[in-house]
């Protein structure tokens, strides 16, 4: 199944929505941890996820959220 990385960013003073958005939200997402830069000023999150296309990985996301994120195909490499 293809991996996608969720690059999602929102403007400061929607920081508070973005994360409300998940209120109620059925997602294997809620309640697990994410990289963020919110509290450093970037706002920008992301998820490693699995899906079997991009609209798959974009539905495990509120709308909100959704439409202010990029999916992104990638895979794993070893670094030599």
């Amino acid at each position: 199944m293809p991996l996608y990385l969720l690059h999602h960013q929102h403007a400061p003073a929607e920081c508070a929505v973005a994360f409300a958005a998940w209120t109620g939200f059925p997602s294997p997402l809620r309640h697990q941890s994410a990289a963020s830069t919110c509290l450093v000023g970037g706002h920008a999150l992301w998820w490693r996820v699995q899906a079997d296309d991009a609209a798959g990985a974009l539905a495990l996301l509120p709308q909100f959220v959704a439409r202010r994120t990029v999916p992104i195909e990638i895979r794993d490499v070893e670094i030599p």
